[in-house]
C-alpha cells in the first residue's frame, strides 16, 4: 500500500504493507517531529492510543466530533476522510 500524507508542512509518500504499519509510522514520525518533552508522552502510547489522541485534538480544533478509532484501518479512514492522508496504492 502507498500512503500519501499530508499534515500541516509534511508531505511525505510511503509503502506500508497494511493500515496498522501505516499507523505505527505516523506515530513515530510525528514523536521524531514533536518538541523533545512531547516525544516521550507519543512514545509511550501504543498505536490506538496515539489514533485516539490525535482524532480527540483535531476534533477539539476543528470544532468535530468525529468518532474514536477502534483500529487502525479506522484510523486511516478517518485520515483519508479528513485529508491529511491519500491512498495511492491499496
Amino acid at each position: 500500500m502507498k500512503i500519501e500524507i499530508h499534515v500541516q508542512d509534511i508531505r511525505q509518500t510511503v509503502e506500508v504493507k497494511d493500515s496498522a504499519q501505516a499507523l505505527s509510522m505516523m506515530k513515530t514520525e510525528a514523536a521524531a517531529r514533536a518538541p523533545f518533552l512531547l516525544r516521550g508522552i507519543i512514545k509511550s502510547l501504543g498505536d490506538l492510543q496515539f489514533a485516539a489522541e490525535v482524532v480527540k485534538r483535531a476534533n477539539a480544533a476543528e470544532g468535530r466530533d468525529d468518532p474514536i478509532p477502534k483500529s487502525a484501518q479506522e484510523f486511516l479512514d478517518w485520515a483519508v476522510a479528513r485529508d491529511y492522508a491519500t491512498i495511492l496504492e491499496p
